[in-house]
């Protein structure tokens, strides 16, 4: 920090503390019961320094003690790993916080590719790209609401994820693919290739998943000697009242600690999915009955990451803003399953033990051979809507189903509550969809496609498996004599669908819809050094004159001392298709390699 922005500091943390005497909230007393400052330091077990306090004037901003102090807190241990690297290269002293007893949080269960573009892999693999056609992608992957400063970023640094992972024995697969060419012109979609001798394998398989990434990065900090503090939740951000961040407190087993920072908090704590409270502040269509977060099994309630959004909470809590986080998430029709993935037994290690989830496969095919009825046993789609593709004309991005404007998720967003929706197939289109019976007749949510016994009704006749999917039978048995006319006739005259199948022969099987709210985008607002945007700076220099004007987000005024980085951070744009992985490391070491560079605020 420079000499004449220490002297900043020193003016406005002195005219702060003359205001609250002139306001009479500063007295002569007030030393007493103060908060305490350090006046020593000595290392304790879990790493990190344990502070001998020392009475001190009161500091109302700041815990009565610190328990433990580092230069930087990095909270979150999915791309939080790879910010502690980068913390940790730079010469800072690093403590790494984890609600959970095991590493890796959603990012360690993620498909595991990255977007990535004019790199070397690309190069061997004969491709040729540029970073300004992968920029110019990105821009329309997020419908041109993402922000240029921070996707250029991204586009600049992004392709040194190859030679980075690479030093800590990762292997890249080196064939390319393209999982979103409605917007990506050439294939960018880099994979983590299996190398048994550093982290597992899904079974028969030669990629891995994000348990590689997870995996290599946990194996490294342990090498550099960085703890990781399991069962630490973090619930709050210190921040002296217009100054620098502190430090953090956070809830153990043994009670509430507080940790100092000298230099930075690096917030990487993911997602809000879980938390049907803000996700109904941000779209009541997406929760009520049938509507779930993406981090555990409904079944039994169990919430193996509890994405609850407490890295947004505290970050708002001392001035930070959010972004656009409208789109909430991907949001997906699950059928026979209410769950994304699982891990049984949770050992969280054993790829062979992660859990697929997300029900019954949905091809085009099986929007052919069902029909979807909802609670008053009536249809209320073309069952082919689910089956439609992005449409780059129309600027659409994104995977089959998944975007809440597209007609097949938005006609569910309006149903009313109970929404009660069900796919219904007859024995003859279960056995050319290749359905697995056994499986649906003995479901078990915790393994393979995650199968739930209350989204699962088979029964040899239609008012029995109207009875057990809670439908009216009267009304089942109508809708489905009136699609069976329309087969016969070789028109669908109530939605026009154009794939005609009966449902004639028994037995009759019935899947359940499950909405699963998955990755959210966009978060708290972040410059392009991974620095939290301070929100009440947005009215500097406001004119109130009708003027066209705008700034860089690289001008307006930071948390001092805050990172954000991962989905917590608004690097993605309002929405933008899968691969996220690539993005999420990058602004994490870019927030790593930042926070160590600071001044300590002491």
């Amino acid at each position: 920090m420079s000499k004449e922005k220490k002297e900043e500091l020193k003016r406005e943390r002195l005219s702060r503390r003359d205001f609250l005497k002139n306001a009479g909230i500063m007295t002569a007393g007030t030393a007493v019961g103060a908060g305490f400052l350090l006046s020593g330091c000595s290392q304790d077990a879990q790493g990190g320094t344990e502070a001998k306090p020392q009475a001190a004037e009161a500091k109302p901003w700041l815990p009565e003690k610190w328990d433990k102090e580092t230069d930087v807190v990095v909270v979150g241990t999915g791309c939080g790993l790879a910010a502690a690297i980068e913390a940790k290269n730079a010469g800072a002293d690093v403590i790494i916080l984890e609600k959970n007893d095991w590493v890796g949080g959603l990012y360690k269960t993620a498909g595991g590719h990255a977007i990535l573009g004019g790199t070397r892999i690309q190069k061997e693999a004969g491709m040729q790209d540029s970073l300004e056609d992968w920029f110019e992608d990105e821009m329309k992957a997020s419908g041109y609401r993402g922000v240029p400063e921070l996707i250029r970023t991204y586009v600049e640094r992004g392709p040194e994820l190859i030679e980075w992972m690479e030093s800590m024995g990762f292997k890249w697969y080196p064939t390319v693919g393209n999982s979103s060419p409605e917007v990506h012109r050439v294939g960018r979609s880099h994979y983590p290739a299996a190398n048994p001798d550093v982290y597992d394998a899904k079974p028969n398989s030669p990629m891995s998943f994000g348990l590689a990434w997870t995996t290599v990065w946990e194996k490294k900090l342990q090498e550099m000697g960085v703890p990781i503090l399991f069962k630490h939740r973090m619930k709050k951000v210190y921040r002296e009242p217009g100054g620098p961040v502190l430090g953090v407190s956070a809830e153990t087993p043994e009670g509430t600690i507080n940790i100092k920072a000298r230099k930075g908090v690096i917030l990487c704590t993911g997602t809000w999915t879980d938390n049907h409270r803000m996700a109904q502040a941000w779209d009541p269509r997406v929760v009520g009955p049938d509507c779930f977060g993406d981090g555990g099994t409904p079944a039994d309630g169990t919430l193996f990451v509890d994405s609850a959004g407490d890295g947004h909470f505290a970050a708002a809590e001392v001035g930070a803003g959010f972004s656009d986080m409208s789109f909430t998430s991907y949001i997906y029709l699950f059928y026979g399953s209410r769950s994304y993935w699982g891990w049984e037994p949770p050992d969280f290690k054993t790829a062979a033990y992660y859990a697929d989830g997300k029900g019954i496969p949905r091809p085009a095919a099986f929007f052919e051979r069902v029909i979807l009825v909802k609670n008053d046993g009536v249809r209320y789609i073309n069952e082919m809507e689910g089956a439609r593709k992005a449409d780059p004309a129309k600027g659409e991005a994104g995977s089959i189903n998944e975007n809440p404007e597209w007609p097949y998720t938005a006609k569910y967003l309006s149903l009313p509550h109970p929404r009660n929706v069900w796919a219904i197939a007859d024995s003859e289109s279960a056995a050319a969809l290749k359905w697995p019976i056994e499986d649906l007749k003995n479901p078990n949510p915790k393994k393979g496609l995650m199968f739930d016994p209350a989204c699962i009704a088979i029964a040899d006749s239609i008012p029995e498996l109207a009875e057990k999917m809670g439908i009216p039978a009267a009304e089942l048995e109508k809708t489905i004599s009136r699609y069976n006319g329309f087969v016969g006739a070789g028109k669908d005259e109530d939605f026009g669908k154009t794939a005609l199948f009966k449902i004639a022969k028994p037995p009759f099987y019935g899947l359940k819809a499950s909405l699963i709210r998955h990755t959210q985008r966009n978060g708290v607002r972040v410059n392009t050094k991974s620095q939290v945007i301070e929100q009440a700076d947005q009215l500097a220099g406001y004119s109130g004159k009708a003027v066209d004007e705008s700034i860089s987000i690289d001008q307006e005024k930071v948390i001092p001392h805050l990172y954000a980085a991962g989905e917590l951070g608004n690097v993605m744009g309002w929405r933008r298709p899968h691969g996220s992985l690539g993005n999420y490391a990058t602004v994490a070491r870019i927030a790593g390699e930042n926070a160590a560079k600071e001044s300590s605020w002491e």
